[in-house]
C-alpha cells in the first residue's frame, strides 16, 4: 500500500496543468509595485480578489483589508518594517485560515504578489503580463519572484484538500503587497495577527531551504565638489573651485572596494550557509550638471549586506550603518578637500534578516519533506533580503524560505520557472503540511 507521502506525490504530478494554470491566471494580473508607495499597481487588488475567491472554495475564513500605513508606521517606527510615507488604498493584504480538528501544530504559508516593473517591452520574448508556456517554462513577470512559489503553496493546500486528508493543525495562508519596496505589507500582516507555529515563504529558492536571509541597506553617498568650466583653467582649487566631484566620486568608489575586500575575508561579514560574503553594491551614481560643467556634484546609491549576527538592538542594521559612515569619514580624511568638505550618508532603507536554526523541528520536519519529493534536504542560505525576519521575529513564526525558480531570474526580462520546480515545490509544501499539522 502506498505511503500518504506516495499518494500526496503522485496527485501532484496528476495535477500539473493545475499548477500551471493557476501560476498562469496569477501574472495576468499586472500587480506591479509603483515607486511611489502611495499610489496602487494597476493588478494589485484584482490578483487579491483572485486569490481570496480560491481560497474561499476551499472553506478558508479569509480577511482582505488594505492597512494603514501611517497608523503602522507610528506604532513600529524604528522597528523592521515600517517605512514612512506608505498608503494601501487600493493595495489589499490578504489573510486566511483553514481550520484543523485541534491539537495540531499549524503552519504558516506566505508570500508576496507585487511584482517590479518589466522594463524596456523590446527586451521581452512577449508581452510580460501574458504567460506563455514554452519548453517546460512559464514565462512572464512574476514566475519566479514569486508568483511561482503562490501558485505552489496554493495548489499545495487544494490537493490536500482534494485527497481528504485531515489535519490537526491550522493551515494559515497570506499574501502581502509592498515586499519590492520595503516589507511594510508584511509588517501589516503580522500585526493583523496573522501566525503559526512555524512558516514557510515562497520565496524563489531553486527549492532549497533557506532558514536565513540577509538584511538590506539602501543608502545614498552624497559628496559636494564645486563646479565650474569644464575647459578653462582653475585658479585656487580650495577656495572659490571648481573642484571636479567625477574625481571625488572615483576616489569614494575606489575606497567601497577596499571595504568589500576587508570584508571578503572577516568572519562576521560570511556565513556558511552564503555563497557569497557580505559586500556594498554600488547600483546608481549620478554625477554632474552639464557636458562643459566640471562636476560641482556626485551621489552614489548602494545596496549594503548584512547578516542576523550583526542587527542591533531594534533587529535592524543599525552597527552596520556606522560601521559603513565611518568608513566614507576616513575615505574623506585621505583627500584634502574631502577633510575640508566630508561626504555624507543619507539611508533611503533598512530591511531586517532572520536565521532559524538548522537543527529547529520544522527544518527537520521540511527537510524530511523535500526528500520524499526527491529534492535535496541540503540547506542554503538566502543571498538577497526577504520577508522571514517579520513573522520570525516580530510575529513569533519561525520562517524559511522555500519556493521554485532560479533566483537570478528574478527582475530580469523573460522571466520563467519551469514547470517541474513547479510540480516539485508543491509536493515538498503538501508533504511538510501533512507532517507538520498531522
Amino acid at each position: 500500500m502506498p505511503s500518504i507521502e506516495q499518494i500526496i506525490a503522485q496527485k501532484v504530478e496528476d495535477s500539473a496543468d493545475d499548477i500551471v494554470k493557476t501560476l498562469s491566471d496569477l501574472v495576468s494580473f499586472p500587480s506591479i509595485v509603483k515607486s511611489d508607495p502611495t499610489t496602487a499597481g494597476p493588478g494589485e487588488r484584482d490578483c487579491q480578489h483572485y486569490l481570496k475567491g480560491r481560497l474561499e472554495k476551499l472553506d478558508f475564513e479569509t480577511d482582505l483589508w488594505d492597512p494603514d500605513g501611517p497608523a503602522l508606521y507610528e506604532k513600529y517606527k524604528g522597528r523592521p518594517g515600517a517605512n514612512k510615507g506608505r498608503t494601501f488604498e487600493g493595495r489589499p493584504n490578504l489573510g486566511g485560515v483553514l481550520k484543523g480538528r485541534g491539537g495540531g501544530r499549524s503552519i504558516m504559508l506566505t508570500g508576496h504578489i507585487d511584482v517590479v516593473p518589466p522594463g524596456a517591452a523590446e527586451h521581452w520574448k512577449s508581452d510580460p503580463f501574458t504567460p506563455v508556456v514554452d519548453n517546460g517554462f512559464v514565462r512572464g513577470r512574476g514566475t519566479v519572484d514569486m508568483k511561482g512559489g503562490v501558485a505552489c503553496m496554493l495548489m499545495a493546500v487544494e490537493i490536500l484538500k482534494t485527497l481528504d486528508i485531515s489535519l490537526a493543525g491550522d493551515i494559515v495562508f497570506t499574501t502581502v503587497v509592498d515586499e519590492e519596496i520595503g516589507g511594510m505589507g508584511s509588517l501589516a500582516m503580522v500585526d493583523r495577527g496573522f501566525k503559526a507555529d512555524a512558516g514557510i515563504m515562497t520565496e524563489p529558492t531553486a527549492n532549497r531551504i533557506a532558514p536565513l536571509c540577509h538584511g538590506i541597506l539602501w543608502g545614498r553617498i552624497i559628496i559636494d565638489g564645486v563646479g565650474g568650466h569644464a575647459e578653462l583653467t582653475p585658479n585656487a582649487w580650495y577656495s572659490s573651485g571648481p573642484v571636479d566631484a567625477v574625481q571625488l566620486t572615483r576616489q569614494m568608489l575606489d575606497g567601497i572596494d577596499i571595504l568589500n575586500r576587508r570584508w571578503m575575508f572577516d568572519p562576521r561579514k560570511n556565513h556558511p550557509l552564503m555563497d557569497l560574503p557580505n559586500q556594498i553594491i554600488v547600483t546608481q551614481l549620478t554625477v554632474g550638471e552639464h557636458p562643459s560643467s566640471m562636476a560641482g556634484r556626485g551621489e552614489i546609491i548602494i545596496d549594503a549586506q548584512y547578516l542576523p549576527h550583526e542587527k542591533d538592538e531594534f533587529g535592524l542594521g543599525g552597527a552596520v550603518k556606522r560601521e559603513i559612515e565611518e568608513h566614507v569619514a576616513n575615505i574623506c580624511q585621505a583627500d584634502p578637500y574631502l577633510r575640508q568638505h566630508p561626504a555624507r550618508v543619507e539611508w533611503i532603507l533598512d530591511a531586517d534578516c532572520a536565521e532559524i536554526p538548522a537543527d529547529s523541528p520544522f527544518v527537520k520536519v521540511f527537510q524530511e519533506a523535500t526528500e520524499a519529493s526527491s529534492l535535496s534536504p541540503a540547506l542554503s542560505g538566502f543571498g538577497a533580503h526577504s520577508d522571514i525576519g517579520l513573522p520570525t521575529s516580530l510575529g513569533n513564526t519561525p520562517t524559511v524560505n522555500f519556493g521554485p525558480g532560479d533566483p537570478a531570474q528574478s527582475h530580469q526580462p523573460n522571466e520563467q520557472v519551469s514547470i517541474r520546480d513547479l510540480i516539485d515545490c508543491t509536493k515538498a509544501i503538501a508533504i511538510a503540511i501533512a507532517k507538520w499539522c498531522a
